[in-house]
């Protein structure tokens, strides 16, 4: 986390803004001094302080002002800034040719937003303005006195991201991709105020036609902020980085990020997204088979003796939860599929007795086994299930089989055992198919984290359960805040454990969404990658028609040849498959590594000295 980095300048009423000429960066505070600096972390006092004035000479007062924006333009230095005149608000600008000497051109009408000009920029011969602290608008001027705003905004909030608020403008920067905008969002919480930060990418052929836009924070709230007053001064490149400036209590504090690219452009996302096959479902429910009529969902999956195996969770008529099989050679074309269930209830811990008492329903029906996970060891294959009677809370349960009875379809199962404790509802359970320092591994969730716990055997007795020992959790302001669970089993790779998984997000809690973690070889609880945004989201008919809309649910994946398959439960409903070649998925998986700090800019305070 960015730590203070300044012991001074202080400023007693807060600061301006901040702008960057390449050579320099520029900090403006009241009552309008300017401090300058040549590395954006020691600063100078300039002697000679600054002053706008009228075409009269009269000088405005700074007490009044915030919200510098400095762009260069062919004449100089074009300044927009706010004028607050207690009850009324208004947006000004002023040019200069040394940052010293402001001249004011005079108010901005009708804005009254923070804005900022494109620097070194025109669109159709007029300077082009962006603007706004709900949503972004953009203005355009032949003359910077008169500009005429357009109707429509160009950046709004989205439902569903990080950045679902009202949107403050905060700086421009041309780039040669394109126009660069960061912005903020004010968070209002319990213990305070906050900003977020985000950035997104506009077309300079057409200035309203954005091109990209960053699906998490450049900056998440920061807790050693919490409880002061914060606002924010503006960003500057410098050198190669990102320099995000706040006033903290009148102190500056800056954040910076060492790769500007990295910030702004997220490239390798489009390795991470899994493509849906058009064969998708891959299976349906068949009203003909009274076991599986109402949904089929939800299929673990594992690679063996030359064919992918499905073992997908049924619901029929009798509402409760079995599970059935198909086989494919290919991965999705499907070349076997039973006609009777291969694993039904058999235990008073997951045998519906009626409608349930537990207010719980997942995927609908009244209880079973639910979402299975299958995991091949040694000379035995281990199928891990969520098992509910409508009594009491959802448990987990394990069972195996020799591989020669799956192999031959003789579905000779040992007695399932009960290994989650009572009173808790814990799911998603998956082994590691392979033991760590003569431990099995095996993944599990309680509400909202993915535990794991490292066993000795997996003879569970009566007393014997899982205790959740290390646990990865969701993320702040990202896709996967509020809650998530592993789905399929890991898959080892040349990179560490591959980790399929879903989750939930605060801005959408309606959606089950598909991510990708990669675990440590010899140590699976720690976190090496993870995927910034989604690897799938539920937006085909098949996820959004059926018992639940929104769900794309992962509980198997398989690695065919040079291709990874993710098999997903969509709607509740189908079981549907998408796929990417692995070796590029990988790469994608380890350049999504979430922004880090530049370590010079988070170890070290800003000083400040006279000339």
């Amino acid at each position: 986390m960015p730590t203070l980095l300044t012991h001074a300048p202080k400023m007693t009423s807060g600061g301006l803004g901040v702008f960057s000429d390449g050579k320099n960066v520029f900090l403006f505070s009241r009552p309008f001094n300017i401090s300058i600096s040549e590395d954006g972390l020691n600063f100078r006092h300039y002697p000679k302080k600054s002053s706008i004035s009228d075409a009269k000479g009269k000088r405005q007062s700074a007490l009044n002002l915030r919200d510098f924006r400095i762009s260069n333009f062919e004449y100089g230095h074009f300044l927009t800034y706010k004028v607050r005149l207690k009850p009324t608000e208004y947006l000004a600008s002023a040019i200069s040719n040394d940052l010293i000497t402001w001249n004011k051109i005079g108010k901005i009408s009708p804005l009254e937003e923070t804005a900022m000009m494109v620097p070194d920029y025109k669109y159709k011969d007029q300077y082009v303005l962006y603007f706004g602290e709900k949503d972004i608008k953009i203005a355009t001027s032949y003359d910077l006195e008169f500009w005429h705003v357009k109707k429509d905004p160009v950046l709004k909030a989205r439902s569903g991201y990080f950045d679902n608020l009202p949107i403050k403008m905060g700086s421009l920067i041309q780039s040669p991709k394109g126009i660069i905008l960061i912005y903020y969002l004010r968070v209002e919480k319990r213990e305070g105020t906050q900003y977020l930060v985000g950035c997104s990418l506009f077309d300079k052929n057409d200035p309203s036609q954005i091109l990209f836009r960053r699906n998490i924070p450049v900056l998440d709230t920061v807790k050693d902020w919490i409880g002061k007053s914060v606002y924010p001064l503006g960003s500057v490149i410098f050198k190669g980085k990102l320099l995000l400036y706040f006033d903290i209590d009148g102190e500056v504090f800056v954040v910076s990020y060492p790769s500007f690219d990295k910030v702004v452009y997220e490239e390798s996302s489009g390795l991470l997204m899994l493509d849906k096959h058009e064969a998708n479902p891959v299976i349906k429910p068949i009203r003909e088979h009274p076991w599986e009529s109402q949904a089929t969902f939800n299929a673990a999956a594992v690679y063996d003796d030359g064919k992918v195996h499905l073992l997908y969770r049924a619901i029929g008529e009798s509402n409760t939860s079995v599970l059935g099989y198909a086989s494919s050679k290919d991965g999705i074309n499907i070349d076997e599929r039973l006609n009777y269930p291969i694993y039904a209830p058999t235990q008073d811990f997951e045998s519906p007795g009626g409608l349930p008492i537990i207010n719980y329903m997942s995927g609908g029906g009244y209880g079973g086994c639910e979402d299975p996970r299958i995991t091949k060891i040694d000379d035995r294959f281990y199928l891990t299930y969520v098992a509910f009677n409508g009594n009491e809370h959802p448990k987990i349960a394990i069972t195996s089989i020799r591989t020669d009875d799956f192999r031959c379809k003789r579905w000779a199962w040992e007695k399932p055992k009960l290994i989650s404790a009572p009173n808790v509802i814990n799911k998603n359970p998956c082994l590691l198919p392979k033991k760590i320092n003569g431990k099995y591994v095996i993944f599990h969730r309680v509400f909202p984290n993915i535990l794991i716990d490292f066993l000795d055997d997996l003879n569970f007795e009566k007393t014997r359960y899982l205790k959740g020992e290390f646990s990865i959790t969701p993320r702040r302001n990202f896709w996967d805040s509020r809650k998530i669970g592993a789905g399929a089993p890991p898959i080892k790779t040349k990179d560490g454990w591959l980790l399929i998984y879903h989750a939930v997000s605060d801005h959408d809690p309606s959606k089950y969404k598909v991510g990708a973690m990669l675990l440590d070889i010899e140590n699976p609880t720690i976190v090496l990658h993870r995927s910034n945004n989604p690897i799938l989201v539920p937006d085909r008919h098949y996820e959004n028609e059926g018992y639940k809309a929104g769900v794309a649910y992962p509980c198997g994946a398989v690695v065919l040849g040079k291709k990874l398959i993710v098999y997903y439960g969509g709607a509740d409903t189908f079981v549907c498959a998408a796929s990417k070649n692995l070796d590029s998925f990988l790469f994608g998986l380890k350049s999504s590594n979430r922004l880090t700090l530049d370590p010079e800019y988070s170890t070290r305070k800003v000083t400040s000295y006279n000339d």
